[in-house]
């Protein structure tokens, strides 16, 4: 069985495709055109700012301020738009964040790698173990779950990997903001299938400020029915609530929760904000990624109380 996944930002952008044909023949175009010919890698100027405020007024519900921004939102967006530091072309690399995050805690808490390599039809499946992973490490939605590879359908999995690794993530989609990915050198990884007990482990998504946990969005059933839970950074019922949050009680925490936060903290140490997400398998801490742009354009809204409370912790130099 071959599984094709989605992160929680371009499922959002796949959806407003399919809802705006407005959208997705003349706006989303014409902002990726600009960013591509006009403000390539440098911050974002006036113009481009003013079409990207567009987008965000009619998924927020209010004009940004991309320039001072207040809400955590706003901070967010101002980042894609203006921050052109190297290290988080590295950080969303999907195979260079493995150097990153064993030079910083050590290998091992990377997901086993299988094979790496520029080319579909390097991949050795005759090597590889029934369950794996493909991926694609110069974007967020370039995830092949194969649970069974005597199902695969190769020639068609090869298709599918050269169509993403002819894309640029930045430059192709949605708004041509997420300049993180703009940079990366298309290539393929294949990791071990992380699991428990047959299905999906819970996802803990550290959400760090200036080096500091803040606060846990723990994430259940993905790709089944996905529901979270907002935890503080003792794991801990957050009096805050994040969307899709339903309140759900019935959660068991790892015995080593220090040790997590000790790892998030030590790879997100030297950024304003960074997101960390980690697994806890049979008391084993495994790397998933780091995220500079956490829900991208992703169209729901954080509750206002939420996005000036993250916004606080957010501080700039």
């Amino acid at each position: 069985m071959v599984r094709v996944t989605v992160c929680e930002g371009e499922a959002g952008l796949l959806t407003e495709h399919k809802k705006s044909g407005l959208n997705k023949l003349l706006y989303w175009p014409l902002c990726r055109a600009y960013a591509r010919h006009i403000v390539r890698d440098k911050p974002a100027d006036a113009i481009y700012r003013s079409l990207c405020a567009l987008h965000f007024r009619r998924k927020h519900g209010f004009w940004p301020n991309f320039v001072h921004p207040r809400r955590f939102s706003e901070k967010l967006w101002s980042r894609m738009l203006h921050e052109r530091d190297p290290l988080l072309t590295v950080v969303s690399d999907k195979l260079r964040v493995r150097d990153y995050v064993a030079g910083r805690v050590g290998p091992d808490y990377l997901i086993p790698l299988l094979w790496s390599g520029p080319r579909p039809e390097h991949i050795p499946f005759d090597d590889l173990p029934r369950k794996f992973v493909i991926k694609a490490n110069h974007g967020c939605r370039y995830n092949i779950l194969v649970r069974d590879k005597t199902q695969l359908d190769q020639a068609n999995t090869r298709r599918q990997l050269e169509r993403w690794l002819a894309q640029n993530y930045c430059q192709d989609l949605g708004l041509g903001i997420e300049w993180g990915y703009k940079n990366i050198k298309p290539s393929l990884i294949v990791e071990s299938m992380m699991e428990e007990d047959g299905k999906a482990p819970e996802d803990y998504k550290f959400w760090c400020f200036s080096g500091r946990v803040e606060c846990i969005t723990l994430h259940f059933g993905r790709f089944q029915k996905h529901t979270v839970r907002t935890l503080d950074r003792n794991f801990k019922p957050s009096e805050y609530a994040f969307p899709l949050d339903n309140g759900r009680s019935e959660y068991q925490l790892p015995a080593n929760c220090e040790e997590m936060i000790k790892v998030a903290e030590s790879l997100a140490d030297g950024f304003e904000f960074m997101r960390v997400d980690l697994y806890n398998i049979q008391g084993r801490i495994y790397f998933g990624e780091m995220t500079p742009y956490p829900l991208g354009i992703y169209p729901f809204r954080l509750p206002a109380r939420l996005d000036y409370a993250l916004a606080e912790k957010w501080k700039s130099a």
